[in-house]
């Protein structure tokens, strides 16, 4: 029996198809390669409404391929609420698919888990379970979720409604989940893998649980390998606290890397959106990392047109992001999302799509600027990087480099210049 996994969106998003897929492989199944599959499993997004579009765009589209299959939806396309799940398959099945109605479980994001005990319980029979097949491949990057949910309800925000509230993974699971990977990697000491922690409120992690993130990443780097290291996912900058800045500043195995949301550098947007933090905040704690961790790597999302956004509320977070020297910016176009307090409350006061795209293409030439700069003041430095694919790499603090390396290496370089690449900025470097 063939399955396929497909995801859009963020690293949690990602986090969740690893794992499964670790699970279906263990079951005995096997991942397809030719798009052909007898179990599909899609981890949607909704965070805008692009991203909902495309995430239905591409469900009728794979199950228009694959209309015998078993097709699960999650992700955060599908409500809480059981009453609107209905809606849901209406989006994408037209004549020809709505016969194969009963091939399509919607599960929501909270319940994910009972994907894999429906497929155990009711897919697999004596003629296509193959047996337990431990998975022993390989790899050089890895997402572990050891967090889901949000509390805070941000007025522009969809997934309070999809994902629940905030709630931790016991540090024992994400113990035994990591030792599971490096247990490989401690019997191969030429491989090295980088494993990112993941979750929607990161650094809420252990609130729940009376324990703290950093406290977790103690914990993982006295036993990880020295041909591992650990990456953080997107962060709150109002959960950082002087302990997770000392293990950024100290802590060998953990990258140099930061994403703290900004969304906005006007302090009357920030309210609001319902954010808990003032501008004077945010670049208060980027200061004091910035003066902890000098090297550190710090990219950011930003929210372009939010409903009643002035000229002058965007030339506030253009000095922001002046003053806070981002690496790179994530810039989202403004898009009400169903369930929100912006769309119940604030379809009057929608800006006009031409002044977003301007603020957008503003903003951009500006990331794009501080993306070189950020770089140019390395040129000289060394740096471990996990070299990819195709010679492509990252630095711990998440510089995006090319060399003239194929293949899986972990390598020191030295960084020689910028080489721009559709409007990205990759940095040319040559090997020790």
């Amino acid at each position: 029996m063939k399955f396929s996994t497909y995801f859009l969106g963020c690293r949690v998003n990602q986090a969740e198809i690893e794992f499964f897929e670790n699970k279906l492989i263990n079951l005995g199944l096997e991942i397809s390669k030719d798009g052909q599959a007898d179990i599909i499993i899609f981890n949607t997004c909704s965070v805008t409404h692009k991203a909902e579009k495309e995430s239905y765009r591409l469900i009728k589209k794979i199950f228009s391929l694959n209309p015998n299959s078993k097709l699960f939806i999650t992700g955060c396309i599908v409500p809480l609420n059981k009453n609107l799940i209905q809606q849901v398959k209406q989006k994408f099945l037209n004549d020809e698919l709505k016969e194969k109605e009963n091939n399509i479980f919607i599960i929501p994001s909270t319940q994910k888990e009972k994907i894999i005990q429906i497929i155990q319980d009711n897919l697999l029979t004596d003629n296509n379970y193959q047996g337990i097949q431990q998975k022993n491949q390989l790899k050089f990057k890895y997402y572990i979720k050891i967090q889901d949910g949000c509390n805070h309800f941000c007025s522009f925000c969809i997934i309070p409604f999809t994902r629940g509230r905030s709630r931790s993974k016991p540090p024992n699971q994400v113990i035994e989940e990591i030792k599971q990977i490096t247990e490989n990697l401690k019997n191969n000491p030429n491989h090295f893998a980088e494993i990112t922690l993941t979750g929607i409120c990161l650094g809420e992690y252990g609130l729940d649980i009376n324990t703290t993130l950093a406290k977790l990443i103690k914990s993982i780097t006295s036993f990880i390998p020295d041909n591992c290291r650990i990456r953080l996912s997107s962060m709150d900058i109002i959960t950082l606290d002087q302990e997770l800045i000392e293990q950024l500043a100290t802590n060998p195995k953990l990258c140099k890397f930061l994403h703290l949301s900004l969304q906005s550098g006007s302090n009357k947007i920030l309210k609001l959106m319902k954010r808990n933090y003032t501008s004077e905040q945010y670049l208060y704690m980027i200061n004091e990392l910035y003066k902890n961790i000098p090297d550190i790597g710090i990219t950011t999302d930003i929210i372009v047109g939010f409903p009643s956004e002035t000229e002058e509320d965007f030339n506030q977070t253009l000095e922001v992001v002046k003053q806070a020297q981002f690496h790179r910016i994530h810039i989202f176009p403004f898009s009400f999302r169903p369930y929100t307090y912006a769309y119940q409350k604030m379809q009057n006061l929608k800006i006009d799509h031409l002044t977003i795209k301007e603020r957008e293409k503003i903003l951009t030439n500006l990331s794009l600027q501080q993306s070189k700069n950020f770089i140019n003041q390395r040129i000289g430095k060394y740096y471990h990087v996990l070299i990819e694919e195709n010679g492509y790499g990252y630095t711990d603090n998440f510089i995006r480099v090319k060399t003239n390396l194929q293949g899986i290496a972990y390598r020191k370089i030295k960084i020689t210049g910028i080489q721009e690449e559709k409007g990205n900025f990759a940095v040319a470097s040559t090997e020790l």
